[in-house]
């Protein structure tokens, strides 16, 4: 009987080990294994099997794995482990560990948190596990976030990211969104220089129930487009997400409702660098924008059926053009 066969590791994978070696995780002598995980389009994920224990390695690409043009610069891996360290700090178990970061290669290690008890947050919305309790906590906790940052005095130039912002969601949603709908071209094009212009606090920029483990409390990841802007463009991001599973999930659409307005209150109510009223609204003409950005941008969602795009395009299109309201369509 001859042995089964075993692949020999690929250019990438012997990269990474040894970037784990360099970084004192694994020793030189050691045979990791590096195993693919699934979730986002922008990064190379593998579990990094060590004898010292499983950690997470994440490496930055350059083109985005979509199948529009989409490039990004690899060191935002960088403001990544910064911001999941700045947020860890001021929410304890919200994030992560962050392990090691390594500039030269744009690679990051993370903290390995098992999935059995830290389940993705998106995953369990798409099962009908929808939990009011637990959306507050994450609106709660964002929100705690974005207040303690608007404070810190070092974080706008630190996070200074204007341009990676600008590449990986201003440009792929707000204005490809706007050559394929000319109709609301123009109010997506004043949002989007709104966003460019505002610096308020520290925002996440992919609050995404995929980039949530539903845990004990919500653990927030994939942080590559930290910048420091307008807060509320996080707080509609997660709320466009919870929009979009009530038009896919029907059944449920009263349990995403109070899921979505739990944790919009929650958010407002730890508002405190200005006046919440402002912020509501940002967020209330936010949403339709990334609404239509998600069906016809560089990134639509992968859940929805053609008729269900086709509804999104038209509550969007409805609210951005003023002929109706998100709220009311919805909840009619």
């Amino acid at each position: 009987m001859t042995d089964a066969f075993v692949p020999a590791p690929d250019e990438e994978e012997r990269s990474l080990a040894a970037t784990l070696v360099r970084l004192g995780i694994a020793r030189g002598d050691e045979a990791v294994e590096l195993r693919p995980l699934t979730g986002g389009v922008s990064s190379d994920i593998r579990l990094a099997l060590t004898e010292a224990g499983p950690v997470v390695v994440k490496r930055a690409l350059e083109q985005l794995k979509v199948s529009a043009v989409w490039r990004a610069p690899r060191s935002r891996v960088g403001s990544e482990a910064a911001w999941l360290q700045y947020a860890g700090s001021v929410v304890p178990r919200s994030c992560p560990q962050v392990i090691a970061y390594e500039a030269d290669t744009y690679t990051m290690v993370l903290e390995y948190l098992e999935p059995a008890s830290h389940p993705n947050w998106k995953a369990e919305l798409l099962a009908g596990h929808i939990d009011a309790s637990f959306a507050a906590a994450v609106g709660d906790n964002l929100g705690r976030i974005h207040s303690a940052s608007t404070v810190e005095p070092d974080l706008a130039a630190h996070f200074d990211n204007g341009e990676l912002f600008e590449t990986l969601r201003v440009e792929p949603y707000l204005v490809r969104a706007a050559v394929a709908v000319p109709q609301v071209g123009e109010a997506l094009h004043a949002i989007a220089a709104d966003l460019r212009a505002s610096r308020i606090a520290l925002v996440h920029g992919d609050v995404s129930p995929k980039n949530i483990l539903a845990a004990e409390r919500p653990v927030f990841l994939d942080a590559e487009c930290a910048t420091w802007g307008d807060p509320a463009f996080d707080a509609a991001f997660c709320l466009t997400h919870l929009v979009l599973k009530r038009i896919h999930l029907p059944q449920h659409a009263a349990a995403l409702r109070a899921a979505a307005m739990s944790y919009r209150s929650a958010y407002l109510a730890r508002v405190d660098w200005e006046a919440a009223d402002g912020v509501a609204a940002r967020i209330d003409r936010l949403v339709p924008a990334l609404l239509l950005a998600r069906v016809v941008g560089a990134s639509p969602v992968d859940y929805l059926s053609d008729v269900e795009r086709g509804t999104v395009r038209e509550l969007a299109v409805a609210a951005l053009t003023g002929d109706r309201s998100l709220a009311a369509s919805l909840d009619a």
